[in-house]
């Protein structure tokens, strides 16, 4: 099992974070809802539900489940010609990319999806960032269009003021739109690192990036005297190495590290990365200090 496949238990789905004994891994799906498969319905689980279900196998945001339990596996990769032959949607983006090491997840893997339903599509290892080439040239040449960032920016409850989050997410190219499918590129590579420390108290912090894994996930930024760890899908690809951030997280001490957790819930209300530099370059240094004011 790889990050991003899904497994089924009970006719609850998960998504894998970590395969082997127990998988780790986050519920997303659970039977009565807006969502048709067959006979049955089902709806997607909220972060704050998800304690509520399978309580013998959940730890602070996750769930263990024993191998013996999972009664079928999804996996994202291998299942991409099959899906393609029933979805268009999905083959649209396949198409479009046709890179060696590709796959989809979400509710197209699991047959969940709902007919404005997004494309999550994986590109796996090297083939992400020429993935993100592809969007660029893509863009550029009008064979894709961008994003409608106003749906996603409510979609996700971002707390930053809707310009400063346009700017951000213009040059990240990890989604777009192909003949009215919109997708967004997903990064797999290694295994998930999963970060248990001393919970502290909230912090600030302001550092230039020495180090990024801007992608990954958890996404990953190194300052000086802190690293930054983030778990939501909004600030992906937010900052690069080289840069000034300012991130308002949970801290947490980790093997001694001083550690920055950002998406500590998946609705992030009071928490953000941003890019100062990128800031500084679009003129909206003022605006973004006017917010923190507010």
């Amino acid at each position: 099992m790889r990050f991003r496949d899904f497994i089924e238990v009970d006719d609850h789905f998960f998504s894998v974070l970590k395969g082997g004994d127990p998988v780790i891994c986050v519920l997303r799906y659970a039977p009565n809802g807006n969502r048709v498969r067959g006979k049955r319905t089902y709806r997607k689980i909220n972060h704050s539900e998800v304690h509520r279900y399978f309580r013998e196998y959940y730890n602070d945001g996750l769930h263990y489940i024993p191998l013996k339990s999972v009664e079928k596996y999804y996996d994202a990769m291998k299942s991409l010609p099959e899906i393609c032959e029933r979805d268009e949607c999905v083959k649209k983006v396949a198409d479009f990319f046709k890179l060696e090491k590709m796959g989809v997840t979400g509710s197209r893997l699991i047959g969940l999806a709902k007919e404005d339903s997004d494309v999550d599509f994986i590109l796996y290892d090297e083939c992400f960032e020429l993935g993100r080439e592809k969007i660029r040239k893509g863009i550029e040449k009008g064979d894709l269009e961008n994003p409608d960032f106003e749906r996603i920016y409510r979609k996700r409850k971002v707390n930053l003021p809707y310009e400063i989050f346009v700017a951000h997410e213009k040059r990240k190219y990890n989604k777009a739109v192909i003949d009215g499918v919109s997708f967004d590129i997903l990064y797999v590579g290694g295994d998930v690192e999963i970060v248990r420390g001393r919970k502290v108290g909230r912090i600030e912090v302001r550092g230039k990036v020495i180090q990024a894994k801007p992608f990954d996930y958890p996404a990953f930024y190194r300052l000086p005297n802190f690293d930054i760890l983030c778990y939501t899908h909004t600030f992906v690809g937010q900052a690069f190495e080289g840069e000034v951030v300012e991130a308002c997280g949970m801290l947490e001490i980790v093997d001694g590290r001083k550690v920055v957790i950002v998406g500590s819930r998946r609705d992030v209300e009071d928490e953000y990365i941003i890019s100062l530099t990128l800031l500084e370059k679009e003129g909206m240094i003022d605006e973004f200090e006017m917010w923190k004011r507010i």
